[in-house]
């Protein structure tokens, strides 16, 4: 299995299993490091480059943390969360230079 499909594996793992999330949560530091560290934990050999290459934005840690508790907590779900950071990460792919949308948002 590649490191890409494991770093997904994980994360899809993440979604369902409420142990997992509460490692990722603080005082997990939000960071690639403290991710490599609970996915190896948890038996997967990965690493904070192979997590980076996933997840492209080093904001994805804490607002991934964030998702985490809104879940916890009766609302978004984490796997919704997770499909829309990936819908972003397309729509960047599709034109990179194109941060018009984004910007606006974050001021609205």
């Amino acid at each position: 299995m590649s490191q890409h499909k494991k770093v997904i594996e994980f994360f899809q793992t993440a979604c369902e299993d409420r142990k997992l999330q509460d490692r990722l949560k603080p005082p997990c530091p939000p960071t690639r490091q403290g991710f490599a560290s609970v996915a190896k934990e948890t038996g997967y050999d990965l690493d904070g480059k192979d997590i980076d290459d996933y997840v492209r934005f080093y904001q994805f840690y804490e607002e991934f943390q964030e998702a985490i508790d809104r879940h916890q907590a009766g609302g978004e779900p984490l796997a919704d969360w997770l499909n829309q950071w990936q819908k972003h990460l397309q729509h960047f792919d599709s034109n990179p230079t194109d941060d018009r949308e984004e910007t606006i948002k974050r001021f609205i």
